[in-house]
């Protein structure tokens, strides 16, 4: 395949049984349901699709994904950028009883006709492969050590010195 496209849909069985490689780039913008927990839709995604059959002739899709997104930091509401890596094994099924019966190293990959939206599926994989919560380095870091001291500038005027009340016996002790 090209290096700047992938086929929006395929036959995976038909790729499955022809061990057919895909690589390419998708351009996130192209991904509707991804550009919404973005904070931009710039950027392409690096994927590599294989097709095959593994050692118990299931029908599998393995693939990888490389992109840099931005996303919106938790702390500033800033945009920050963040590389994106996920390897992923689909199990080619037709129906949720052999979805069941896949190997724990499979997640589904339920195909209903004779073709699947490849869009779809890499869409998908981009969005688990997203952290929760995104933050700055500087802002984790400044937010953490200025927590501290808020904390500790906090007690130190909230509490009074009072004298101990101890004190008089070790005056007792010293006397002796």
């Amino acid at each position: 395949m090209s290096d700047h496209s992938l086929p929006k849909s395929i036959d995976p069985f038909k790729y499955a049984d022809q061990s057919k490689v895909l690589e390419g780039s998708l351009s996130v913008h192209l991904l509707d349901r991804a550009v919404e927990m973005l904070a931009g839709s710039q950027g392409s995604i690096a994927v590599r699709l294989e097709f095959g059959r593994d050692e118990q002739n299931i029908r599998v899709l393995k693939g990888t994904l490389s992109t840099r997104v931005a996303l919106e930091c938790q702390r500033c509401l800033e945009a920050v950028e963040k590389d994106i890596h996920s390897e992923f094994a689909l199990g080619i099924v037709l129906s949720d009883e052999q979805a069941k019966h896949l190997p724990k190293d499979y997640e589904p990959l339920l195909v209903e006709s004779d073709k699947v939206d490849l869009f779809e599926v890499i869409e998908e994989e981009l969005i688990l492969s997203l952290p929760m919560f995104a933050y700055h380095d500087a802002c984790s870091a400044h937010d953490e050590s200025g927590k501290s001291e808020r904390i500790e500038h906090n007690e130190q005027e909230s509490e009074p010195k009072r004298p101990n009340p101890f004190s008089v016996l070790s005056d007792l002790k010293l006397k002796k």
